[in-house]
């Protein structure tokens, strides 16, 4: 069942020394039955977590490995942090428990790089220890090595308050490595720099307010290519300040920047019920992915917008779905991943930019795991070629709860012909040209009527059809190392 217009209350209150937030929700709808077979391989890598309002931690270290940091909640009572490690094509390579037998564990936990190499985990939550620096309601650190198989927990915090919330957490670094931490305050964005010794922190938080009538909620920080610090968040206040907002934090506050056309007063609550889709971009810009609300609609389409544009892209294939759980990431050379869940369909759709961020490639489908009950959360990883998808889904299973899946997906080629039919009466030269979301593909092999050719740095291949060629329908097919392949058909008269 798709989360289908939420109302999200998050409201901070202080239980052991634990912020929990509270959640207004309406109910959530039943997935169909049926679900059409789908190519892509799904690996569970967590066991079912007991958990459904969650977003797992990643990251990618430089051997390609994603890291997957995630909770699960046990015997009732008990909460634990997990890692799980994936490799290519979505194998699962390791997992492993972090901390168990807490009395409350962050439910949006942040990795991060190191400074000096490894990874760092931001979470928040309480070991139930009475006077254990670990229950004091801060935001803790673990470190480990670049394997993740081995973490520990730091001494101090990064967070002055008590009150860190167990979701709308976020987090980044400044380009030299220290971490910065932030989360929900409601009325404002709370953030700490650095890794204090004491916990909680005795340098003090900082604040970005928002309005007393504000509802900050699903914060994202992105390091953006000049080396700031960025926040994205949605504000949830019913008002004509509703709708999607970033903002830089760091080295200082600057002005806040609402997205265009993302709510506002008798406007849907389009809210993204995970993190904002918010990336710094590799070849340049900062970009947030968000679902443009109408009054009757939480979600007409989605929109993509570089910060700062006076206008924002519609995303093909969102404004004849029901998307929701719009997730983003960079792609190699400058391309972006968006990704979204179809609360209808019960499909995942994924779509590519091209190289500019301007324009966009073939929107694909994916079914999602299956059998499948609950679709609760949808991330992505797709910075050093093909995307990784990580879901959390509760499968439609006696006894299950959620957990999470992973896929992974190449970037699919396109391909267009000068010619898509041609006569057998006379010889015809056709040109073939393979595309990565419109982007021309150089060293492409492109096979037709039994022969290969190699496209040029246009994308082009050139094949003769000569007279007296058979009649009817002629395969093309367009592939290329890292790159789903691409087929066409040429039909002779």
């Amino acid at each position: 069942m798709a989360r289908k217009g939420w109302n999200r209350l998050s409201i901070t209150i202080g239980i052991g020394g634990v912020a929990v937030a509270l959640l207004a929700a309406t109910p959530t709808l039943a997935a169909a039955r049926q679900a059409a077979k789908s190519g892509t391989r799904w690996t569970k890598i967590s066991i079912d977590t007991g958990l459904g309002i969650a977003s797992p931690g990643l990251f990618r270290t430089a051997d390609g490995r994603l890291h997957v940091i995630w909770p699960s909640r046990y015997q009732t009572t008990f909460y634990a942090m997990h890692y799980s490690t994936v490799g290519g094509r979505a194998r699962l390579l390791a997992t492993g428990i972090i901390e168990r037998h807490w009395g409350a564990v962050d439910d949006y936990p942040r990795l991060l790089p190191a400074k000096h190499g490894g990874m760092l985990l931001l979470m928040d939550g309480g070991n139930g220890i009475p006077s254990s620096p670990y229950n004091t309601g801060a935001m803790y650190v673990a470190a480990s090595n670049a394997a993740g198989k081995s973490w520990k927990l730091q001494p101090g915090s990064i967070a002055a308050t008590g009150f860190v919330p167990l979701t709308d957490d976020a987090a980044a670094t400044e380009p030299n490595g220290t971490p910065i931490a932030a989360w929900s305050e409601v009325s404002s964005l709370a953030f700490h720099v650095d890794i204090d010794p004491h916990s909680p922190a005795t340098t003090p938080d900082k604040h970005l307010g928002i309005g007393a009538d504000g509802g900050l909620g699903n914060p994202t920080l992105i390091t953006t290519k000049s080396g700031t610090v960025m926040a994205g968040w949605f504000n949830s206040t019913g008002s004509v300040k509703e709708g999607y907002w970033v903002a830089q934090i760091w080295p200082s506050i600057g002005p806040k920047l609402k997205a265009p056309n993302s709510g506002g007063h008798n406007q849907n609550n389009g809210q993204p019920l995970q993190p904002v889709a918010l990336v710094a971009r590799q070849g340049g810009g900062n970009y947030l992915a968000y679902c443009v609300p109408t009054h009757s609609n939480v979600c007409s389409h989605i929109a993509l917008w570089r910060v700062g544009s006076h206008r924002a892209l519609r995303v093909p294939g969102s404004a004849s779905t029901s998307p929701q759980l719009v997730a983003m990431s960079n792609g190699r050379g400058g391309h972006l991943w968006i990704a979204w869940f179809d609360y209808q369909t019960n499909k995942i759709r994924v779509v590519r930019t091209n190289a500019a961020a301007t324009g966009f490639g073939q929107v694909r489908t994916i079914n999602a795991p299956a059998p499948l009950f609950a679709f609760e959360s949808l991330s992505i990883e797709g910075s050093t070629g093909p995307l990784d998808l990580i879901a959390l889904e509760q499968l439609n299973h006696q006894n299950a709860s959620p957990a999470y899946f992973a896929a992974q997906i190449d970037p699919a080629l396109g391909i267009r012909a000068s010619k898509s039919r041609v006569s057998s009466t006379r010889s015809t030269t056709i040109t073939f040209t393979v595309v990565d979301a419109g982007d021309a593909v150089g060293g492409a092999k492109v096979t037709f009527l039994g022969k290969t050719e190699t496209t040029n740095s246009k994308g082009h291949a050139k094949f003769a059809v000569r007279r007296g060629t058979a009649s009817g329908k002629h395969l093309v097919v367009a592939s290329k190392s890292g790159y789903a392949s691409a087929t066409f058909i040429v039909k002779v008269t």
